[in-house]
């Protein structure tokens, strides 16, 4: 296999873990991952609802410790102890706005890695990606959306992040106190209820994981499967810039405006990743921002005082994701109702990375809706619908085929797929 290309991340982290002799797993805290060196400008709401998280997971963890007697919680001055290491990194927290003409669509968005790596070589031996996201809609101010409340959007991520639901009308109950008060708030109600640990909630999962790595899992690691590349075609790419028929895909769009083709293949990746891990028991390295893996993450620590840099393993085997491009088409039409359907274009590849593509596979989903005649719809809502259920159908599929969703996905035979199914189960020991 070829040796690792390089990528810098730029990691702030709360360290927790403690030194012991024999192997362990020590739990390393919340850390930051982006590119930028300013912190503060990436993440503003997550870095002030850090020391929540962090006490919120340190105490849950201490408490279901007995889940895995390997990991290491203590305080420690050095990320060398123990045998493996877990990071909690915050890979992204984003908010994208769009003017509906009538309303403000927002939606809140958060990333996390918890990658685990040998502390003795700094080998990444897994890397498991979740994310969540939740819609708001706002009313216009001044006709615009350009305004935003930022006591607002604090509130909001917490409610993400602890897994509550809020109600706008109950935000003055919140938004009158200070920020640490107004956090404390929303955790007091979710530590009450559970609500954290609820199924799919962020926090829950991180949680899960953590509890659920097993030394005997991870140790010896060196077979490793994961996303290639992921590969946006120029159609694609030109549609989901507002280059043609439809608006920008907004949720992958900058502060300018600009569609960010990293964001949405880090997002792919990390969503076909998520569909096989969940699937299949079998975590993939995913897809990491600029380039495709092979590489090492730079990571600082909170106190300045040591720094290390983690090298991502090459892939024995990977899939190539192609996302081709995107059709809108009016099915039918009332006097008052529309309805419509929008397709996601894309093919699957499997390859021994470095070698050869051994199979592909061409892929379509298709997503309908009736809405009212003069509603304004989010056309790229229902294609990154199409496509993360383009890769989700997928997966189901390569565990147990269901002829139906063939027929109607692709011009692939039966046989031809159940030949790419075994193909890939073989190479990657399923």
């Amino acid at each position: 296999m070829g040796t690792s290309s390089r990528i810098s991340y730029l990691v702030l982290v709360s360290f927790l873990s403690l030194s012991l002799t024999g192997e362990s797993i020590q739990y390393s805290g919340i850390s930051y991952t982006t590119s930028n060196k300013d912190i503060q400008e990436v993440f503003p709401n997550t870095l002030l609802l850090e020391k929540s998280l962090r006490q919120t997971l340190y105490s849950h963890l201490s408490k279901n410790k007995s889940l895995n007697p390997n990991l290491n919680l203590e305080v420690s001055d050095s990320f060398k102890d123990g045998s493996y290491s877990i990071v909690i990194g915050l890979d992204h927290e984003s908010v994208s706005t769009r003017n509906l003409e009538n309303i403000c669509s927002r939606i809140f968005r958060l990333g996390i890695q918890v990658i685990i790596f040998n502390t003795q070589d700094q080998q990444v031996v897994s890397i498991s990606p979740i994310s969540e996201r939740d819609p708001y809609i706002d009313p216009l101010i001044n006709g615009g959306c350009d305004s935003n409340n930022k006591k607002i959007e604090l509130l909001r991520f917490a409610a993400l992040f602890y897994g509550i639901e809020l109600q706008q009308k109950d935000y003055k109950n919140y938004t009158s106190f200070t920020d640490d008060e107004m956090i404390e708030l929303v955790k007091n109600k979710s530590i009450k209820s559970s609500s954290y640990m609820k199924d799919g909630n962020i926090l829950g999962m991180v949680i899960n994981k953590v509890l659920a790595t097993k030394l005997e899992d991870i140790k010896n690691t060196n077979f490793f499967v994961g996303i290639d590349d992921v590969q946006i075609r120029e159609l694609a790419f030109e549609q989901m810039s507002g280059n043609k028929e439809f608006a920008k895909n907004f949720i992958f769009t900058d502060f300018f405006g600009d569609f960010q083709k990293e964001s949405y293949k880090v997002w792919a990746g990390q969503q076909f990743s998520k569909w096989f891990s969940d699937t299949f028991d079998y975590p993939l390295i995913p897809y990491v921002k600029g380039r495709a893996l092979g590489s090492d993450i730079t990571m600082k620590f909170a106190n300045g005082s040591e720094a290390l840099n983690l090298k991502l393993p090459s892939l024995d085997f990977g899939f190539v994701i192609n996302v081709k491009g995107f059709k809108k088409v009016k099915l039918d039409e009332s006097q008052l109702r529309e309805a419509f359907a929008w397709a996601a274009f894309s093919s699957i590849e499997f390859h021994n990375v470095g070698i050869k593509k051994l199979s592909e596979i061409n892929l379509k989903n298709v997503q309908t809706s009736e809405v009212n005649k003069g509603y304004s719809v989010d056309d790229w809502q229902n294609f990154n619908m199409a496509q993360n259920r383009t890769m989700k159908d997928y997966v189901t599929n390569l565990e147990k085929l269901d002829k139906k969703w063939l027929k109607k996905a692709s011009k692939t035979s039966t046989k031809e797929f159940k030949k790419h199914s075994n193909l890939i189960k073989k190479n990657i020991r399923l």
